[in-house]
């Protein structure tokens, strides 16, 4: 990586600022022709609170700033040589050494480039709340995206270019300072974020992929959009999972008409993984010798896909040496039974189907991520010893979750697909701070 930067600022008055910047980068994962990335960036600042006609305001409105920026940045691929067609060893045959084209090449693999531009707002009030509102629009185009290719090729993809995609939002964050004096102090932060993503562009003429058995990478849909047979519930007279069959006459309406037979089911785009709003919530005080501080995480409107209960949710049909999940208590069991969970049939042949909305699940959570409680010790005390400051403090994160769905840590991988995660720790600490 060989990069060339420059930067321009220039403020007038503490109340106008400029600035822009300029970079070249040179990457060698990239093609030899398409190395070089130009990228730049402006953005300007008006410092309305400096101004002379709001003085009339300032007891109330205590600042003022408008804030606006454009710009280009780039994103270089993570493989080393993903231009280049590389062959490998290992394919051995008859006890001699062979080889095999192991990558195939793309000369004109080149930049992931990002068109970002952001408009801000920040608005301070007596002097003790402060709001700052953010919106951002971001396109991203020339992804670096492994492109399908016919498997006759002897390939299945290889690392190319390709597509749109388009971010948009809004983030809020409001700071206040709840009370401040010699004993006692007290600042809550809040934060929010929302986010649209969507499709605008696929390869070529492309309108959609099926990426999987249960996504879908479609046009004016995000990126992330789970593509299952929609689940309908359980029957109750008889205990089989019930499905819309969901098929699409001529004037593309849905048929709303439920079955018991899944092949019957059409696969249809269902939830999206990203969250509608996700933040936290900090609280810091202290008082005197003590000081607590704790955060809360939150995010709703999101959805995930449980892998893992694919292959242990089969109500029976290959269950192996599989463990079943707790919630097989409250299957189907008689006729009458009201319940989301089919009946269970050891062996049975309708084995259920994977890509099914049945495991879609709510990532909606309220998490208390940390949690930090301290005493410092008094002044008269430690200066006895000839010490500055001591600190005893706790610390905990991740110590509590309420989540609508229970069986798995909410926080799930970018791409929404749960296999057998690890959650994070629950995690104690206790320490001594000593100052000299």
């Amino acid at each position: 990586m060989l990069s060339y930067l420059t930067r321009l600022n220039y403020d007038y008055d503490n109340r106008y600022y400029i600035a822009g910047s300029f970079r070249r980068d040179g990457s060698s994962r990239l093609a030899p022709e398409h190395r070089w990335g130009n990228f730049w960036s402006v953005s300007g600042m008006w410092h309305l609170g400096a101004e002379d006609f709001m003085k009339a305001v300032k007891p109330v409105l205590s600042d003022v700033k408008i804030r606006a920026s454009y710009g280009v940045n780039g994103n270089q691929p993570g493989s080393y040589y993903g231009y280049m067609g590389l062959y490998s060893y290992g394919k051995n045959y008859m006890d001699n050494p062979g080889s095999y084209e192991s990558t195939q090449a793309n000369p004109n693999l080149k930049w992931e480039k990002n068109y970002n531009m952001n408009l801000g707002l920040d608005l301070a009030f007596i002097d003790r709340i402060f709001v700052t509102l953010e919106y951002y629009n971001r396109d991203t185009k020339d992804l670096l995206y492994n492109r399908p290719i016919s498997a006759t090729t002897g390939f299945l993809n290889y690392l190319g270019n390709l597509g749109q995609l388009n971010n948009k939002g809004v983030e809020l964050e409001v700071r206040s300072l709840n009370i401040s004096n010699a004993d006692f102090n007290w600042t809550t932060v809040l934060n929010l974020t929302h986010n649209k993503n969507k499709i605008v562009a696929l390869d070529g003429n492309l309108d959609q992929v099926v990426e999987s058995s249960w996504f879908i990478r479609k046009i004016g849909l995000p990126f992330n959009t789970f593509y299952v047979k929609e689940f309908a519930g359980v029957d109750p007279s008889s205990g089989n999972a019930l499905y819309y069959k969901n098929t699409e006459d001529e004037n593309g309406n849905l048929d709303r008409t439920l079955t018991q037979d899944v092949n019957e089911a059409q696969a249809v785009p269902y939830k999206q993984v990203d969250p509608k709003i996700s933040g936290g919530l900090t609280n810091i005080l202290s008082y005197k010798w003590f000081d607590l501080a704790f955060t809360l995480s939150y995010s709703l409107g999101g959805y995930s896909f449980d892998k893992t209960g694919t292959y242990i949710e089969t109500d029976g049909a290959s269950e192996g040496n599989r463990n079943l999940p707790i919630y097989e208590l409250d299957r189907w069991q008689k006729p009458g039974d009201i319940t989301d969970i089919p009946r269970f049939v050891l062996g049975r042949s309708d084995k259920v189907s994977g890509g099914s909305s049945r495991f879609v699940h709510c990532t909606d959570h309220l998490r208390l991520k940390n949690l930090t409680f301290g005493f410092t010790l008094p002044h008269n005390w430690t200066d006895k010893v000839l010490l500055d400051k001591v600190r005893v403090y706790f610390s905990g994160s991740n110590l509590l979750t309420w989540a609508k769905w229970k069986q798995y840590d909410p926080e799930v991988p970018v791409s929404g697909e749960v296999f057998c995660e690890t959650p994070p720790m629950r995690t104690f600490s206790f320490g001594v701070e000593v100052n000299f």
